[in-house]
């Protein structure tokens, strides 16, 4: 059970006959929908939850074995939700782009490389901002922000995933 990822929580029910909305972290939403089993936090464990269906409704359901009615997913509501590591899929395999499911994600472990002083490192995640997209990255041994606009994009290759970004100086000691 070490080996388990988080990759949410669960919300409230659905419905009448035990389904369940769940919030899943994008990144991990093929591997979710992919799963035979989710693990869910009871007591300080992780207990096992096989899943009988999922439903799109503009939310996240699903359906649990054993778990019939309303009263049963109230029990199991506002959880945190996790994956076996065998279960989640490497991201060169992935069926489903991950702008697909969260346009802003597109530039998610791109490397970032700065026209003037060469490789920053890898985004490690990206946060939606009212007014902008916000790359986390580690530089230097501490986590700093990049912002995503595009005017500071001077090149985005998709084969090697690499962001080339011409950035303002002093952007990266803030």
């Amino acid at each position: 059970m070490k080996d388990n990822i988080q990759v949410g929580h669960t919300r409230k029910p659905f419905g009448v006959n035990g389904q369940l909305k769940l919030q899943i972290e994008p990144t991990y939403l093929e591997d979710v929908l992919k799963a035979d089993v989710l693990f869910l936090e009871i007591g300080g464990q992780q207990v096992p939850y096989f899943i009988d269906n999922f439903q799109e409704t503009g939310d996240l359901i699903v359906h649990f074995e054993d778990v019939e009615s309303r009263e049963q997913a109230a029990k199991i509501v506002s959880r945190p939700v996790f994956l076996r590591q065998a279960d989640i899929i490497p991201l060169e395999e992935k069926e489903i782009p991950l702008e697909n499911i969260e346009p802003h994600l597109k530039y998610l472990y791109y490397k970032i490389e700065e026209v003037a002083l060469g490789k920053i490192g890898q985004i490690v995640r990206i946060e939606e901002f009212p007014q902008q997209e916000m790359a986390f990255v580690d530089y230097g041994g501490k986590e700093v922000m990049i912002p995503l606009h595009p005017s500071f994009i001077v090149e985005a290759d998709k084969e090697q995933k690499i962001l080339v970004m011409d950035l303002p100086e002093g952007i990266l000691e803030i």
